[in-house]
This record gives structure tokens, C-alpha cells and sequence, in this order.
């Protein structure tokens, strides 16, 4: 009976052990001396890709110049990523396999821009850095090994041209730092006008630069208020008028002749509409020249008032721009 109880008492006791044994966590040991963390800035950009480097074991922080809207992993298998709106700018990337594995992260953040990383990972036996964490600084565009240069290029190129100031305003700028233009017209000595001006014309004019821009014509000039009362000047026109018509006239004078013929404009400038008395605007205007005209035709510059539109002042403008 006793042998049978010791029996008994041992078969338990094996059954212990070996449960024990199995709920035994295992456990793997990395070794901390092949563990070489690294702290990378990069330039933000959009449309290309970047590198991270993980490893088993570790976790990765990206942090974002604002914050993430969404975030996708290519295999969720292999890697693991984590993002809380508590951290909108804060991204834990970790892979989920101690096998040497690459997949893709994408992040969409609130500008609407997208960065795209590829995650790679050598496995728990590798000996490469690790990027413990990734900080990504604002910027026109960044891209890895040599092709940084080109790409740094390519952002000047971009702000150049965005900087880039149109002929039309580079002309009126010039034109308004002129001190005193060349004024023309409009002044009369007439008695019967009480403004001692010449009816019909509250303003003078003066041409300023004119020149050729691609294949339209560009001229800049100024506007001057001679009234002793507040005006309002009108936007430029360009006209090709026709002297000879007035002679056809005279002999016919059933006939109504066309005595101008209005160029149309392209784009103006005008830096003021409404002038006090003694008050000058400076403008630009940019047309496409006719491609020839009869000898006795002239291209004028049309200036008018919004109280005077029926008299314009008129000023010549050359059929041809100066060369350089």
C-alpha cells in the first residue's frame, strides 16, 4: 500500500515538472555590443522614396513637420506602425518577424503632401545600423545618394521661376521711379474754358519705356490730373488711326468713313484710377502690334476720363520698338 501511494506521489510531482517547463517563457538574447542606433534629418519632399532601416526587437520613431492624416503599411504582417491622433506628428514603425523581410510605409499628412519610405529590415542576425529615429524638416525636395544634388538643382530652378517678375510689371515699375516724365497735351491758354485746359482734356500724357515682348508690343506711360477736381482715368487703348480718311470725307461727305480702328489689348497695368487734382498714375499696356499699316496710318496711345470719354488724349506711339 505504501509503495503504491509513493508511486503515486512521485507520478504527480514529474507532472509538475514538466508542466512547469512548459509554460517557461523562452527567451532570446540581443546581444546590445552589434547595435548601432543612428539619428537621421531629412528634407521633405514629394515624389520620391527614402530608406529606413529596422531590426527585431527595436522600434522606430518618425517625426513629421505636421501632422499625419493617415498611415499604411505595405505587408501588416511583416511590420507593425503605429500612429495616435494624441501624437498627430509622431509615427513608431517595428518589424514583426525576426527574418530578414522589406515591405512600404506611406503617410499622408494634412498639407496633402505623401512621404514614402521603404522599411527594411536585415533580420535579428544583422550587423547594419539602425535608424532609431528619423526627423523630417521641411523642404523643396530630397532624394538619396547622388541624386541629391540634382534635386536640390531643380528646387532652385523652380523658385527662379516662380520669382520670376513679368515684363509688364518690371515696365510700370520703371515708369512710376521715373521723377518727371515728359508730359504732353492737354495744356490750352483757351479763355473760354474756365479750367484754362483744353476741353475735352483734363489730363496729360507721357510715354515712357517701349519695347518688343515676344511677339507683342510693350509701353509704358503716365498719366497726369490737370483739373482742380477729382477724375477717373479709363484703361489704355491702342487704336491705328487713319488721317487720309478725313480728306475722303471732305469729298464724300455722304460716306461715313472708319477714322480709327482699336487694337486689341493684351493686358495693362494701371497703379491708380481715381487722381486729386495735380495727382499723377503710372500704367503699362501690352498689345499685338498689326503687321503693317498704309504710310499715313498712325498707332496712338488712347487716354481718357470716365467724365471726358468722347475726347481722348491721343498720343503717337512708333509702328516699331527701339532695338537692343
Amino acid at each position: 500500500m505504501n509503495l503504491i501511494r509513493t508511486i503515486g506521489l512521485i507520478g504527480l510531482l514529474w507532472s509538475a515538472v514538466t508542466l512547469s517547463r512548459a509554460q517557461q517563457t523562452t527567451t532570446i538574447k540581443v546581444d546590445s555590443s552589434d547595435v548601432k542606433p543612428t539619428v537621421t534629418n531629412l528634407p521633405l519632399s514629394v515624389g520620391t522614396v527614402t530608406d529606413l532601416h529596422l531590426r527585431p526587437f527595436f522600434i522606430t520613431t518618425i517625426r513629421l513637420p505636421e501632422p499625419a492624416t493617415s498611415v499604411a503599411v505595405g505587408d501588416k504582417s511583416l511590420f507593425d506602425a503605429e500612429h495616435s491622433s494624441d501624437e498627430p506628428r509622431l509615427v513608431f514603425v517595428k518589424p514583426k518577424t525576426k527574418e530578414a523581410t522589406e515591405s512600404n510605409l506611406a503617410i499622408a499628412l494634412q498639407s496633402g503632401q505623401e512621404i514614402s519610405i521603404r522599411l527594411i529590415s536585415d533580420g535579428n542576425a544583422a550587423n547594419t545600423p539602425i535608424d532609431f529615429l528619423v526627423n523630417y524638416q521641411p523642404h523643396e525636395s530630397f532624394l538619396i545618394g547622388s541624386t541629391d544634388a540634382a534635386a536640390h538643382n531643380a528646387g532652385l530652378h523652380q523658385d527662379d521661376s516662380a520669382k520670376t517678375i513679368p515684363a509688364i510689371d518690371q515696365a510700370l515699375k520703371k515708369q512710376a521711379n521715373i521723377a518727371t516724365p515728359g508730359w504732353v497735351g492737354g495744356i490750352s491758354k483757351n479763355a473760354k474754358n474756365p479750367d484754362g485746359k483744353e476741353p475735352g482734356k483734363p489730363i496729360v500724357g507721357a510715354l515712357g519705356e517701349i519695347r518688343e515682348n515676344g511677339g507683342d508690343m510693350l509701353i509704358a506711360y503716365s498719366v497726369m490730373n490737370t483739373t482742380d477736381h477729382w477724375i477717373e482715368v479709363l484703361p489704355p487703348q491702342i487704336e491705328l488711326n487713319s488721317p487720309s480718311t478725313e480728306t475722303n470725307k471732305k469729298k464724300d461727305k455722304k460716306k461715313r468713313p472708319i477714322l480709327a480702328e482699336q487694337v486689341p489689348i493684351a493686358d495693362y497695368r494701371l497703379n491708380a484710377r481715381r487722381l486729386a487734382p495735380g495727382e499723377r498714375a503710372d500704367g503699362a499696356v501690352e498689345f499685338a502690334r498689326p503687321g503693317f499699316k498704309q504710310s499715313e496710318d498712325k498707332l496712338l496711345l488712347q487716354l481718357a476720363t470716365a467724365s471726358a470719354v468722347d475726347t481722348p488724349l491721343l498720343i503717337p506711339v512708333p509702328f516699331v520698338a527701339p532695338g537692343r
